[in-house]
């Protein structure tokens, strides 16, 4: 069997249909995220964050990705509780954060390592990190 003929092999295919699948959800998930934002590049913001919703779900995600680096710090990640430090990039704008979560900031990886989370998981994840959800 020669390299077209794998390729062309549908369980091939589904396997790579599956590992690409959150990739393009992102995809085409991202321009109406940036897109239709109506939050403002101020301390609203923050109010934007603090709608989000943090459950078990979300906690079990954030402590098997954010987790290795937002609660020591590591690679000058902002820590979870740090409120000067949260409110600082936050001020930057729901749009950058969200921008920087995406696309890796730094030494942050894009998706901060979290390939099953969707938007609004973020959205919460960084809520509970800055403080603004309670």
């Amino acid at each position: 069997m020669n390299f077209f003929d794998s390729v062309l092999d549908p369980r091939y295919f589904r396997f790579q249909m599956k590992i690409l699948r959150p990739f393009l959800l992102i995809l085409l998930l991202l321009p109406l995220a940036v897109g239709c934002s109506t939050a403002s590049r101020d301390s609203s913001s923050a109010q934007a964050f603090s709608a989000a919703v943090v459950d078990q779900e979300v906690m079990g995600k954030w402590a098997r990705s954010c987790a290795l680096c937002h609660v020591d710090g590591v690679a000058d990640a902002p820590v979870v509780g740090d409120t000067e430090e949260w409110r600082r990039r936050l001020e930057q704008g729901e749009d950058v954060v969200m921008r920087n979560v995406l696309e890796g900031y730094n030494s942050m990886p894009p998706l901060g390592y979290c390939m099953a989370c969707e938007i609004s998981d973020f959205r919460a994840m960084i809520a509970f990190m800055a403080g603004t959800n309670q």
